[in-house]
């Protein structure tokens, strides 16, 4: 663990010296069935078995096979359910659980009514915090925990207000928008400071829901930037950013699909972003399609660094010989059985 966190810590600050790319291979045992959390956190209005939740996730690593540079962690999940965007739930949202998934009932009928401050009290930022402090008594040095994925302004309004509310909203009232933004962001600092003290006391650096880094990082990212033109991106979204860098070290932005190559060029003028996230999208074209090498290079080119995936070793052997490795992340599908023969791959199609 030690040695894969300074390798990773060499890679965000610029340097990283292999001749090969950072590769993560989490590969599930053959014959091991994961335990579906769920059964710990049925639903929303029962109290959660913590204890038996951490207990499980943990077991769920030792049933996985960490390669290259990735690390055994606990995510921050209520239950088995993707968990995105936890800001909606600590400013007062109305959190529903499916099988896969957590949704927030809208909630802003008045936004002159609608208070965004983060409250150590709310009901859902108590439980976050359970479950952090019982994943970080546990830690024993072989495993990370995450920070919650807390999400970012635009698209946690939609959630609280609705998707189409809002459109309206920041064309109709764009300077109160921006004032809640700016709410957002401070309510934002503060919930993430909450939980990386406690973080801290036990663990190095930060650990997002995409990565680890050696300071205090968040995979930032705007889901609703899909339905916005780039200069409304820079009225709404930059100066969050520009904000939120202040106070984190380590930023990765969540690009999320074709739609938001739009906003790439903005991205990669802000200094407070040293790395992209290039996340094709399910159906859509991968990593090493036409689409998405030019702007991957066009990524590097401006001195910052990519995570992207591979779906086959065709597609790895292209990322690994089309970019620049010392600034260069990938994330591969389970075709690999050991380093060794990562390492072979890798020396056979230098």
């Amino acid at each position: 663990m030690k040695k894969t966190l300074e390798k990773i810590s060499s890679w965000w600050n610029g340097q990283y010296k292999g001749n090969r790319p950072l590769l993560r291979v989490g590969k599930v045992r053959n014959g091991s069935d994961l335990l579906d959390l769920n059964q710990f956190w049925q639903r929303v209005d029962s109290e959660p078995d913590i204890k038996g939740l951490v207990s499980a996730q943990i077991e769920n690593l030792s049933n996985i096979t960490f390669l290259g540079e990735s690390y055994p962690s606990v995510p921050h999940l209520w239950g088995s359910r993707g968990t995105p965007m936890t800001m909606a739930a600590y400013l007062g949202g109305k959190v529903n659980f499916d099988v896969n998934t957590v949704w927030i009932d809208p909630t802003i009928d008045d936004w002159g009514k609608f208070e965004v401050r983060f409250n150590p009290d709310n009901y859902w930022v108590r439980q976050s915090k359970k479950l952090m402090e019982c994943q970080l008594a546990r830690c024993d040095g072989n495993f990370i925990a995450w920070m919650p994925d807390f999400g970012d302004a635009l698209t946690v309004f939609s959630m609280l207000r609705g998707v189409e509310r809002l459109l309206i909203d920041i064309i109709e009232m764009p300077d109160l928008i921006r004032e809640k933004v700016s709410d957002f962001v401070r309510a934002w600092t503060e919930a993430h400071a909450y939980f990386h003290s406690l973080y801290r006391k036990v663990l190095p650096g930060d650990c997002s829901w995409l990565m680890w880094a050696p300071g205090k990082t968040y995979a930032c990212q705007c889901d609703f930037s899909t339905m916005i033109s780039p200069a409304m991106f820079e009225e709404f979204v930059v100066p969050e950013i520009k904000e939120i860098g202040k106070y984190l070290e380590y930023i990765i932005w969540h690009l999320d699909g074709p739609d938001e190559i739009r906003h790439l060029d903005i991205l990669l003028d802000l200094p407070e972003i040293k790395a992209i996230q290039v996340t094709p999208g399910a159906g859509r074209p991968p990593c090493v399609s036409p689409l998405w090498m030019p702007q991957m290079k066009k990524i590097q080119e401006k001195g910052k660094l990519v995570l992207a995936y591979a779906e086959t070793r065709e597609q790895l052997k292209i990322l690994t010989r089309e970019l620049s490795p010392q600034k260069l992340f990938i994330g591969c599908a389970d075709f690999f059985s050991s380093d060794e023969e990562i390492d072979q791959f890798l020396k056979e199609n230098a």
